[in-house]
């Protein structure tokens, strides 16, 4: 009984199956879209307690602030990843809260990278300015443009990002010194320093 010469086809078909899944999870990369944290989110409400104490050229005084604040984690600021096309340079979000509101909002892209030139502001409410997302599933439509003059779109699509509730978090009791009584005055600025100081209360 002669001997078997070992055979190739086993670590051929490994190396083929090797190849394959190497091939579909660079697809899979490549083709992700959306903001660069994720698309699911949470929004948590924190909360602490500041004392502050003013003394200065404009008078003495002390204040007690409880701060309360809802933060969107993992931010409130993403950059949106999508389609890479070298002719692109802006790039549109549209977003369909469950209220049956929208938002939209158009800003510089990156289309050598797929990426855009600038962060959303996904959370933050201001005179100035307004969030994409509200709580709930916020079906964000996506459009890829170039041109100034003649716009041309290069591809779009949707996809979803969902606002759920996070687990409330508590910072520690603070104490801050001041110069300027108007501090003593002003919750709103010392609440955003505090929270910016604890990391919203990580």
């Amino acid at each position: 009984m002669g001997i078997r010469e070992p055979t190739l086809i086993p670590m051929m078909t490994r190396t083929i199956y090797f190849i394959i899944l190497l091939l579909l999870s660079t697809q899979a990369r490549a083709e992700f879209v959306g903001f660069a944290k994720g698309n699911d989110m949470k929004a948590v409400s924190i909360q602490g307690r500041v004392q502050v104490f003013c003394n200065g050229f404009n008078g003495s005084a002390t204040a007690v602030y409880t701060c309360r604040e809802v933060v969107l984690d993992p931010q409130a600021y993403d950059y949106f990843l999508g389609p890479k096309n070298p002719k692109a340079d802006k790039v549109e979000l549209e977003a369909f809260h469950e209220d049956g509101s929208s938002r939209s909002k158009m800003v510089a892209y990156d289309g050598v990278q797929g990426r855009s030139r600038e962060a959303f502001n996904l959370w933050i409410s201001t005179l100035f300015q307004k969030p994409l997302l509200e709580n709930g599933v916020n079906t964000i439509r996506y459009r890829v443009y170039s041109g100034t003059n003649f716009i041309e779109m290069h591809s779009e699509g949707s996809f979803q990002a969902v606002v759920q509730r996070g687990t409330p978090r508590q910072c520690p009791q603070a104490q801050y010194n001041s110069t300027d009584s108007n501090d003593c005055n002003s919750q709103y600025s010392i609440c955003q320093k505090y929270f910016t100081e604890y990391n919203n209360c990580r």
